[in-house]
């Protein structure tokens, strides 16, 4: 029997990835909800328990267990398979407002400061000291290029933490058509490159930009959940994602470009 799903919140990456008419294939599971991969673009079908995301379609309830390989396609509104099917109209669209410059010169000293409480990811440690080169002298290529694909988990940790440095740059008003060039070539795997190109555009889950909020608000207490919501994603994903945006907030360019705001920084507790 197929089982009906109500969504309550889908990213624009969804209906971009599944565009009307188009097949896809369940390519992964996980304990909430599955990945669907449509011509090499991929999104997450999940429960509320997985935050919202660019490329996060988020409904009522986790969905049931379905196999992979399992065929879904969009009609209209609707995604369809044999074993659930859903309508995206009344869906609300996740849009994430990008942090203006003055909220970001704001948050530099709390982001700056997060990197104290983590752990530099152990996948990484043998080029940790190049990618922070690279990402201080905003050499994205040269990031991208120590980064991609290094580590384990469905997202591995190095396209976790570029993820993070292009986010940063993208707030910053950096040319959107480079950092998409610079998410399209990372040799990774598709999802990673899904995730990479919306971090391009300056969206990310719902609790990292809510993260850069609290800290440009003061507000210690919500900024410092946000940093245990964040770290809590993934077996790693999280923190290396912090590790991304705490590295390119200190990067050169990126203080350059906040100084001008001539605001004074907020206080981080740690």
């Amino acid at each position: 029997m197929t089982e009906h799903l109500a969504p309550i919140v889908v990213g624009e990456g969804v209906a971009a990835a599944h565009p009307d008419g188009a097949h896809g294939t369940v390519v992964g599971t996980f304990r909430n909800g599955c990945y669907v991969q449509v011509h090499g673009d991929m999104y997450a079908v999940a429960g509320p328990a997985v935050a919202p995301g660019p490329i996060h379609l988020i409904v009522e309830h986790a969905p049931a267990r379905v196999p992979e390989g399992l065929a879904v396609w969009r009609d209209g509104t609707r995604l369809r398979s044999t074993e659930w099917q859903l309508d995206l109209a009344g869906a609300t669209v996740f849009r994430p407002r990008m942090p203006a410059a003055t909220e970001l010169h704001l948050a530099t000293t709390a982001l700056k400061t997060m990197r104290h409480r983590l752990a530099v990811p152990d996948d990484l440690r043998n080029c940790w000291e190049s990618v922070r080169r690279a990402v201080a002298t905003d050499d994205l290529t040269a990031a991208r290029e120590l980064l991609e694909g290094r580590g384990g988990g469905l997202t591995p940790t190095g396209d976790d933490v570029l993820a993070g440095v292009l986010l940063v740059h993208a707030w910053r008003g950096d040319d959107p058509d480079g950092l998409l060039r610079v998410a399209a070539e990372a040799a990774t795997t598709n999802l990673s490159r899904s995730f990479l190109a919306w971090a391009a555009r300056g969206q990310s889950l719902a609790p990292v930009h809510d993260l850069v909020a609290h800290a440009a608000a003061n507000d210690v207490t919500g900024f410092d959940q946000a940093v245990a919501t964040v770290s809590a994603i993934g077996g790693s994903s999280g923190v290396a994602l912090l590790w991304g945006i705490g590295l390119a907030t200190t990067a050169a360019g990126t203080v350059r470009s906040w100084r001008a705001a001539a605001v004074p920084p907020a206080r981080s507790s740690s």
